[in-house]
């Protein structure tokens, strides 16, 4: 039998797992052999304990690992004197409004933090369209639950769909978060995985909300992700994440467009004209709180003008795609999802946009794309799964208006350059992570 060596970049579990099956050993006799429970190896051995240093030495000995096992040992590492307590979330905006379902399940994924006791940290992932309000959400009710969490909140915008087009790195991130703990900085890791595991140590036992904004992938997040059943992360994200979800037992919350009530209660408190009388077209502004944002004020920049009764118009979709802000208008938001897409989904997009209604059917974007029905099923799900459609059932998809007026804003601009500028951003992070 080829002898198996236990690499430095392995983790406590694995090793500790590969190295019991290689002397033949059941999760019992180990168990029996250091005097401690079958449950408790079980969870150090996936990963979701982390192991006493006393534990870690019976284990070295049983096995007769010769201290490979105790040179993987990861120690919390030391704190600057002074106990620390950050509070990292941004501001609320004064003018909440609405979400109430959205904050219902934020508090039922914190009620599930408080029935784990020994069990495994709460990972929710909290999703939807741009401008959608994914970010306000989180942080007006992160700031409603902080007393939950005394040992601090932790917040970063890993700016996976952003204007650089570069999304942070873990290993930033990671440094970020402990330094704010307390941890010395010149003591740190300086490998990922290993500064991951001291990041997990010096979570243990304390009760802390980690917000983790606008994420690029599920690789971008692992990392960051707490061990401590006391802790609980939020991570948003335009990507539905599903690697998190499937592999990594995270919950999932969507947040919706506004509804018809929330929309006319949001444009009285920003002043802005009410909706336009049942029966007449749709309001394109009602769906996203950016828009009803960017509607309100321009009505106000503009003399008085209704805009909500233009909403169908290409003139309106100009008025939410130029605000004298580049960060703060639809044009800049999409496409920043644009930049995200593979170029096969982006050309695809821009197709698809010009070629179809306000709805597709796979079968029609197979014959518009000239492909087969399996590749533009693809495509048209990966264009769902950052919010650019709305899956509307199995076999077909809906175009918001301001996504199709996006795409017609593309036509006059350079789509060549957007359309490879998230796959060269995906490359980069993957480098970024060393």
């Amino acid at each position: 039998m080829t002898k198996r060596v236990i690499s430095a970049n392995v983790s406590f579990g694995s090793s500790l797992r590969l190295l019991r099956e290689e002397r033949g050993l059941s999760l019992g006799d180990l168990a029996r052999l250091v005097n401690y429970s079958r449950s408790h190896l079980s969870r150090v051995e996936t990963g979701k304990k982390q192991p006493a240093e006393g534990l870690v030495r019976l284990c070295d000995e049983a096995l007769e690992a010769k201290g490979s096992l105790l040179a993987l040992l990861v120690r919390a590492p030391r704190r600057q004197s002074g106990r620390m307590c950050p509070i990292q979330l941004p501001r609320s905006i004064s003018d909440f409004t609405g979400r109430e379902g959205a904050l219902d399940e934020l508090n039922a994924m914190l009620s599930e933090v408080h029935r784990q006791g020994d069990g495994q940290a709460v990972v929710t992932v909290v999703e939807g369209a741009a401008g959608v309000g994914k970010t306000a959400t989180v942080v007006h009710w992160g700031h409603r639950v902080r007393s939950h969490f005394p040992d601090g909140v932790l917040f970063a915008d890993l700016q996976g769909f952003s204007p650089g087009g570069r999304p942070v790195s873990s290993h930033q991130v990671l440094r970020n978060f402990m330094t704010a703990l307390g941890a010395v900085p010149d003591e740190l890791p300086r490998e990922l995985p290993h500064l991951a595991a001291s990041y997990r140590s010096l979570l243990t036992g304390q009760r802390l909300l980690i917000v983790l904004d606008n994420a690029a992938s599920a690789e971008q997040v692992r990392p960051l992700l707490p061990a401590s059943p006391r802790c609980m992360a939020v991570v948003t994200s335009r990507s539905r994440l599903t690697g998190l979800v499937t592999r990594d037992g995270s919950y999932r919350i969507t947040v919706p467009h506004l509804s018809e009530s929330e929309c006319t209660k949001l444009l009285s408190r920003l002043g802005g004209a009410p909706l336009p009388p049942k029966g007449k077209a749709h309001c394109v502004c009602r769906y996203l709180p950016l828009t009803v944002r960017i509607a309100a004020e321009r009505r106000e920049s503009v003399g008085g003008m209704d805009i909500c009764e233009r909403c169908g118009s290409d003139s309106l979709l100009k008025y939410l795609y130029n605000t004298g802000d580049d960060v703060s208008n639809m044009y800049t938001a999409l496409s920043w999802s644009y930049r995200y897409l593979q170029p096969e989904a982006a050309r695809g997009f821009r197709l698809l946009a010009a070629g179809v209604g306000d709805t597709v059917t796979v079968s029609e974007a197979g014959r518009l794309l000239g492909t087969d029905v399996m590749w533009a099923r693809k495509v048209l799900d990966s264009l769902a799964d950052i919010h650019l459609l709305q899956r509307l059932s199995r076999d077909e998809y809906h175009f918001p208006k301001t996504v199709k007026g996006f795409a017609r804003e593309l036509a006059g601009r350079d789509v060549q350059r957007f359309a490879y500028a998230g796959h060269g951003a995906r490359q980069g992070y993957e480098l970024l992570s060393y």
